[in-house]
């Protein structure tokens, strides 16, 4: 019912997860970010306690891959859920439970996540992924937000939640920041991703450093 990215910038120093979805208020369930542990998104039949659960295991000492590999323990319908996490050096474990709804996978690289269900199709998650692999803009928590909305509408254009439209939010911070900079999320609307990109572009322009 969503599909989502996790990513670092190329210099690792800014880290963040979006999403979109034909759910109701998707920033509210699917993404979790800890800048000085990672990022985290728990979706399908959504469980929220797996974000935490996951970077609390990152935190801990647990390779992406053992906490994924928990999931299991934590839950006692891992079959229906998908959820990933990325660590601030790059690495990224995903689960896609067996019993989540068509089209759904995970694609992993270094330094991105992305995963989803309810597609139209595996060439909605290629498409998110191949779009990290022309970078526009110089590294740092901007450069990612911007990022990641472009991998988002990439998705979108490839086919997206065969559903439609409804939500999506983009969670980014500095690795190591006290809170991110960016924390946006559009509930409800028929375009949400022309909605988050107006607050991406707003956001970036209330961070901006005064000349």
């Amino acid at each position: 019912m969503t599909y989502t990215v996790i990513a670092l910038d190329r210099d690792r120093t800014a880290i963040g997860v979006a999403t979109a979805s034909r759910s109701l208020a998707v920033g509210a369930t699917v993404p979790a970010l800890d800048p000085a542990v990672g990022a985290a998104a728990s979706q399908a039949w959504t469980n929220p306690r797996l974000r935490a659960l996951l970077l609390d295991a990152v935190r801990t000492g647990r390779s992406p891959e053992q906490a994924i590999a928990a999931v299991g323990d934590w839950d006692d319908e891992p079959e229906l859920r998908q959820a990933a996490v990325l660590a601030l050096d790059g690495r990224g474990a995903a689960h896609t439970g067996r019993a989540t709804t068509a089209w759904r996978g995970h694609l992993l690289h270094d330094g991105v996540v992305a995963l989803g269900n309810v597609l139209t199709g595996a060439e909605v998650l290629e498409a998110m992924l191949a779009s990290f692999s022309h970078p526009a803009e110089p590294d740092g928590v901007h450069s990612l937000a911007q990022a990641m909305l472009r991998s988002l509408v990439a998705g979108q254009d490839a086919g997206g939640d065969a559903r439609g439209r409804q939500s999506a939010a983009l969670i980014a911070a500095e690795v190591g920041a006290d809170a991110p900079t960016y924390d946006l999320r559009v509930d409800d609307d028929t375009d949400p991703l022309a909605r988050l990109a107006d607050l991406v572009r707003l956001r970036a322009v209330v961070t901006a450093p005064t000349p």
